[in-house]
């Protein structure tokens, strides 16, 4: 498994391994692939198996975050001081999110869009959607005006990004052998350049620096009239109160040396909540707009329900915007994120697991000793024929339709934010993020492929698109009367209304 995994066939081999052979295979002597649910995903990652050594190349700094801790009680216990500002009830009604969001959306994104329209310029969609969705994670972590200001600020997203993408191609080395690999280090043997050291060591500065910011903006208050230019540090502020409030109170000779390690921990954990919230959100809009394009019927059915909002999200209204939660419950709207993310899941390959000391069965198979590592991986879930029909094809319709026995028989197998309490804790922002993102832009423009080249996914534990670009043509729509649109939210399966909308 190693060399399949160092040459980059991974999810590939694992997936016709499970076609091949059911849903569990063997993968090595010491290694289990599994691809059900009952006795699968549930024994396995809601039955408190702990993580593996793999998880260690998540920490920063040297310093674990929530997604690297390995143990369980830990893990909750960081999981619970974040819960609360990343809950759908606080992510839909925050002020805070309300301001970010308009200002990112109409001061920033579609800004550039409309300039590409009117210059008949092809778009990078790609890198623009790694820019957004790093404006984004970075107000709602550090606060709008504290973050990085990608869609503007171009020379600084190119160097940040050339950081991120050139140390994600040399991962396998520390998460597969860090022994082997920090042992050959030490007698100056380098199995990864040491350029991607340099690159480590410049994200974990740049994020510093956005730390400073926001605890320097939490000395002093924001006018309301600043609202659309300052937003509070949302989640720094609740991981630094959280985190001083867990911890004695120190001796006097103390003090200094706490607060440097709580400083640490606050990076550590910030850091990780940036990359993965700018990596997955952005490779899931690409593989989206890819998509749209392919499909002006889809643009066009996205557009009847986009007219529902009030306000809608053209350009005329950009002093504000349509409620979180009138934006969340548009089926079509809903149906096209939902495809996106099981057809491209952005975190496609194996999600390691270690089985408990105590000999443990899973999928029917005998019992298994403690310290086997047990995954399932996305891209095979999600492509179980017999829950969704035509697997390999995108079809957003398949959300639509009221099947309530079949609707619940998908979200089981959906497993695009994990499960169990080791699931994403961003599922929330990420997927009001996507929405909003997808319903600014189909407002206001209709989207068709200039090159597309290099478009499949990336066979590995993260899933962009080998080229790592995607140029799109972006056409301003032009003003439009109202449309009567009588059709239900919902269909039965078949129904004449069904056929119409799609």
């Amino acid at each position: 498994m190693l060399w399949i995994r160092y040459t980059g066939v991974e999810v590939q081999t694992i997936h016709q391994a499970h076609l091949n052979h059911g849903p569990i295979v063997r993968l090595g002597p010491n290694e289990i692939s599994v691809n059900c649910v009952d006795g699968g995903l549930r024994t396995v990652y809601a039955g408190g198996f702990e993580k593996p050594y793999f998880y260690d190349q998540f920490d920063n700094y040297g310093v674990p975050c929530m997604f690297s801790i390995k143990e369980s009680k830990p893990h909750s216990i960081r999981k619970r001081m974040l819960s609360n500002v990343y809950s759908n009830t606080y992510v839909q009604t925050s002020r805070d999110g309300f301001w970010l969001f308009r200002s990112i959306l109409f001061d920033r994104l579609i800004p550039v869009l409309e300039s590409a329209a009117k210059s008949d310029s092809p778009v990078d969609i790609h890198e623009l959607n790694y820019a957004t969705t790093m404006d984004f994670i970075c107000s709602w972590l550090f606060g709008l005006g504290n973050d990085s200001n990608f869609i503007r600020d171009v020379q600084m997203r190119r160097k940040y990004l050339g950081w991120h993408f050139g140390r994600s191609e040399h991962s396998f080395w520390f998460a597969e052998v860090p022994t082997l690999t920090q042992w050959l280090q030490k007698i100056g043997i380098r199995l990864r350049p040491k350029w991607v050291d340099l690159a480590n060591d410049g994200m974990q500065a740049y994020l510093l620096q956005l730390c400073r910011r926001a605890d320097q903006s939490m000395q002093t208050e924001i006018a309301e009239s600043e609202r659309d230019q300052r937003t509070r540090p949302v989640v720094y502020s609740q991981l630094a109160d959280s985190l001083k409030a867990s911890i004695a109170k120190p001796e006097e000779g103390e003090k200094e040396q706490v607060s440097e390690e709580i400083k640490l921990h606050i990076a550590s954990e910030l850091l990780d909540h940036v990359i993965a919230g700018m990596d997955t959100s952005a490779i899931t809009l690409t593989y989206l707009l890819w998509e749209m394009s392919q499909h002006p019927e889809h643009q066009l059915a996205l557009r009847r329900d986009l007219r529902k909002l009030s306000p809608t999200l053209v350009r005329e209204n950009s002093h504000t915007l349509p409620s979180a939660r009138s934006v969340d419950t548009l089926p079509y709207l809903h149906s096209v994120i939902m495809e996106t993310l099981r057809l491209h899941p952005a975190i496609p390959g194996p999600q390691p697991r270690i089985t408990p000391p105590t000999p443990t069965s899973i999928a029917g198979s005998p019992p298994l000793p403690g310290g086997v590592r047990v995954s399932a991986q996305a891209y095979s879930l999600h492509r179980n024929e017999m829950v969704y029909g035509k697997a390999e094809e995108w079809q957003p319709k398949r959300w639509l339709y009221l099947e309530p026995q079949k609707t619940e028989e998908r979200m089981r197998w959906f497993w695009a934010f994990g499960s169990g309490s080791r699931g994403c804790i961003g599922k929330n922002f990420a997927m009001q993020e996507l929405k909003f993102v997808v319903a600014a832009i189909y407002s206001n423009f209709t989207t068709t492929i200039v090159d597309d080249t290099g478009i499949e996914q990336v066979d590995g534990y993260g899933g962009p698109p080998a080229g790592n670009q995607l140029k799109l043509k972006f056409t301003r729509l032009e003003s439009e009367g109202p449309e009567e649109d009588r059709r239900p939210p919902m269909y039965l399966p078949g129904s004449a209304e069904a056929e119409e909308y799609l």
